[in-house]
């Protein structure tokens, strides 16, 4: 009888820990599933950041700021000094 018992208490203890397994596991997928879609969002933003960066450090973008915000011009054969 005593045998039983014991062997009953660890069988209860197994079961329990198979289902905290289980449980643990299947948690964790979850966070996995959320974190793999935080990841693509994450690499949509930075194309996108990357597109948006290219495209703010273009040659025309960088000509047209200096022409209208700075007033810059390009210098005329007069205006051009050389020093030694």
């Amino acid at each position: 009888m005593r045998l039983n018992l014991t062997l009953y208490i660890i069988l209860i203890f197994f079961a329990m820990a198979t289902v905290n397994s289980e449980h643990q596991y299947r948690n964790n997928f979850s966070q996995l599933d959320v974190e793999k879609k935080t990841m693509l969002e994450l690499k949509d933003e930075k194309t996108k950041l990357e597109v948006e960066e290219s495209d703010k450090s273009g040659n025309q973008r960088i000509q047209t700021i200096a022409l209208e915000k700075l007033k810059m011009y390009t210098p005329n054969k007069k205006e051009i000094k050389v020093i030694r």
